[in-house]
């Protein structure tokens, strides 16, 4: 697991670097499994351990995985050197947890063969539903108003709403990427472990720690 080995190869570097590496790399576990799960994805770290409460992680991990992150939040001023090998034991410990609880889970997406025939066509790669009436498409381009609102027209008829009620939004367009992270499902997926990956990636870079 390359959090792990990442953490390992930080030995080197003394005490305080491997504390350091270990919770943000137990931090972008937590962001990923958060991913993976298809849970509400929060915009800061603190929050993370909440998400997770009760479906990855029971209440006392939950806690421990608050404690790590807020304690490593503070290690710059305290410069504890035991402070720093228990925050990366207890963060080692918990990406294993992690791990073991997400093998071989992936959230639940969109099955109907017409929904997805239609996306496909469409050149789309994954699509993730913002809500009622709003679904928002990452391409192979940017598609056009006029091929969004076929693609409209197309799933309308399939989800069995006017065309007039949905809405096909372009992660190209201003804004839809920061939506898609704050709220967007994933319903469709042309490779789900290649867009776990990338949804994953953008969500960490974005999280506030």
């Amino acid at each position: 697991m390359d959090a792990l080995r990442n953490i390992a190869k930080a030995s080197s570097d003394g005490k305080m670097w491997r504390a350091y590496v270990a919770a943000r790399s137990l931090a972008d576990v937590a962001a990923r499994a958060v991913v993976e799960a298809g849970l509400p994805r929060p915009e800061r770290c603190e929050d993370l351990p909440s998400a997770l409460a009760g479906s990855v992680l029971g209440a006392g991990d939950a806690a421990k995985l608050a404690e790590v992150l807020r304690a490593a939040r503070s290690l710059h001023r305290a410069q504890d050197p035991d402070m720093a090998e228990k925050i990366a034991a207890e963060a080692v410990e918990l990406i294993q947890k992690i791990a073991r609880a997400m093998k071989r889970r992936y959230p639940a997406i969109e099955l109907r063969e017409g929904v997805r025939y239609a996306l496909k066509s469409a050149g789309v790669k994954a699509a993730y539903s913002l809500g009622r009436g709003e679904v928002a498409v990452r391409a192979d381009r940017p598609l056009s108003v006029e091929e969004r609102l076929r693609l409209a027209s197309e799933l309308s008829a399939e989800l069995g709403i006017p065309p007039e009620g949905l809405a096909v939004r372009d992660l190209a367009e201003r804004g839809t990427l920061d939506r898609v992270l704050r709220e967007g499902r994933l319903i469709y997926a042309d490779d789900l472990d290649e867009e776990l990956d990338w949804l994953a990636e953008r969500y960490i870079e974005r999280l506030c720690c």
